[in-house]
């Protein structure tokens, strides 16, 4: 039986400063990004051991927003085990396969996207009323895949969030608030046809997925067993939840922590 635990990165089993909380001490962190030599996101040192001994032990697949050059900064996660075969980044548009994109996925992507009008050539421009609004501190590209905007979350509200969703989900975009973000995504660019896509590459007859926002929020209903972090989007914006979801009963950090045991304890 091939099990596939594929899950995202950042505030589901990574962390950075302002995301972590404040329930672990410095001790008890480990470092497994670094950004100009500084390091920018962490795991408990328990929550490192039971992802080393999980991908050691079956399939691991990251899910991330994460473009692959800013997936490729994350080296902490394997100095003990191997890196994973595949990984899928830019929220689901890439797939790399042995660290090289599969041009077969993106490919479908690139049509898809053509055929919805939903580039972001067709953002963009719409987006210029907002740049010099107070909430908007910068408009940023993923490659040439997505969108997202820097906001100053203070004079950032829900009426806000709720009027550019109502805009772009007409056109074929999905939006997930995540801290000091706002992704603009075209609907066709989803995590989990990736993990499917992948799953069914590799014969996984047990999916396992965990995931903190919106965008992982139908991968995770898609799984097996899926788990969300309690401080999470999805938790908080996805509605009713199926039996084979489970929410942490801890935050930050320790809410990646409690994924990890949860996931090693399946496996034993």
């Amino acid at each position: 039986m091939t099990i596939l635990f594929a899950s995202d990165l950042d505030r589901t089993l990574i962390y950075s400063k302002n995301s972590r909380g404040q329930e672990v001490s410095t001790e008890d962190f480990v470092a497994v990004e670094w950004v100009d030599e500084k390091p920018t996101a962490f795991m408990t040192n328990k929550g490192l051991q039971l992802f080393q001994h999980i991908a050691s032990s079956t399939t691991f697949l990251p899910v991330t927003t994460r473009t692959a050059e800013q997936y490729n900064r994350i080296t902490g996660l394997y100095h003990t085990v191997e890196k994973p075969k595949y990984a899928v980044v830019s929220n689901g548009a890439v797939i790399l396969e042995d660290g090289e994109p599969l041009a077969e996925w993106s490919d479908k992507v690139i049509a898809q996207m053509q055929q919805n009008r939903t580039s972001i050539d067709h953002v963009l421009p719409q987006l210029n009323a907002y740049i010099k609004n107070k909430f908007v501190l910068n408009v940023m590209q993923a490659e040439s895949w997505f969108v997202y905007l820097i906001i100053d979350e203070h004079a950032f509200s829900v009426e806000d969030f709720e009027n550019l969703s109502q805009i772009f989900y007409q056109q074929g975009f999905s939006l997930s608030h995540q801290g000091r973000k706002v992704y603009i995504m075209p609907t066709c660019i989803n995590k989990s046809a990736a993990l499917q896509f992948v799953a069914e590459r590799i014969a996984a007859n047990t999916i396992i997925a965990a995931g903190d926002s919106m965008l992982d929020f139908d991968m995770v209903l898609s799984a097996t067993h899926g788990f969300i972090p309690s401080h999470g989007e999805a938790n908080h914006k996805g509605g009713y939840l199926p039996p084979h979801v489970s929410i942490t009963t801890q935050t930050g950090v320790l809410a990646g922590e409690e994924i990890l045991k949860k996931v090693n304890d399946y496996l034993l």
